[in-house]
């Protein structure tokens, strides 16, 4: 299972906040009625149904649909695909971090100016354009140090870094389809065992049949053969 906070971080960028309890829900399960979901979130089934087209744009969610017989409608069974999931998860980690790491870049090799009321933060050129002179109060721009930010931003890579892992070294499966039941075929009919002395008395019968010599045609003698 997928820790909740990062599922919570993940699924509320790319699909929305109001997914995650969805997710919470059908995560680890698999064929989960839509209708019973909407039940349990207390929404309606369309709504149900839009939050899972939303995670469907990110290749997350499969599901089957079935008529049903009294109704006459549809029913879709939604699985959360869980390796992708997992997946989505670490590139959006991995790109979280290479933009901190960007942002260490920058706050090591340039110069910050702050406003003393922290209206405003700038650099160096942009404070030169102000005259070193904050637009909302007037107060004069001082040096900032960031030292505090870029220990702040090495130990948010840090945390990155470490659900990235934890992320990679989890066993997750695949979501197992739904096996179509092949129907079975009639039995056929067991032959029907004879007695041990029938079996012997059909053995002696065969035996003679075999030794007996086919009946051929009857040689006739000739009137020649008989004296005058």
């Amino acid at each position: 299972m997928i820790p909740e906070n990062i599922l919570r971080d993940v699924i509320g960028e790319v699909a929305g906040d109001d997914v995650v309890e969805l997710v919470l829900l059908v995560q680890g399960k698999t064929n989960v009625s839509e209708f019973k979901l909407a039940e349990k979130l207390d929404i309606t089934v369309n709504r149900v149904r839009n939050m899972f087209y939303r995670l469907s744009e990110h290749n997350l969610v499969e599901f089957t649909r079935k008529k049903d017989a009294k109704k006459g409608w549809y029913v879709y069974f939604w699985t959360l695909d869980m390796p992708r999931v997992r997946d989505l998860a670490v590139n959006h980690k991995q790109r979280l971090t290479s933009k901190l790491e960007e942002r260490i870049v920058r706050e090591e090799t340039g110069k910050f100016f702050i406003c003393p009321d922290k209206h405003i933060r700038v650099n160096l050129e942009n404070a030169m354009e102000h005259n070193f002179r904050c637009p909302e109060c007037d107060a004069n721009l001082v040096a900032d140090d960031n030292t505090k930010l870029i220990n702040n931003i090495k130990k948010q890579i840090e945390k990155l870094n470490e659900e990235v892992n934890l992320l990679k070294e989890l066993k997750i499966k695949p979501p197992a389809t739904e096996k179509t039941v092949k129907p079975k075929a009639k039995p056929k009919k067991a032959a029907k065992k004879l007695p041990s002395k029938q079996k012997v008395k059909i053995k002696k019968i065969s035996k003679k049949i075999v030794k007996k010599k086919p009946a051929g045609k009857m040689k006739q003698k000739g009137k020649s053969g008989r004296k005058k």
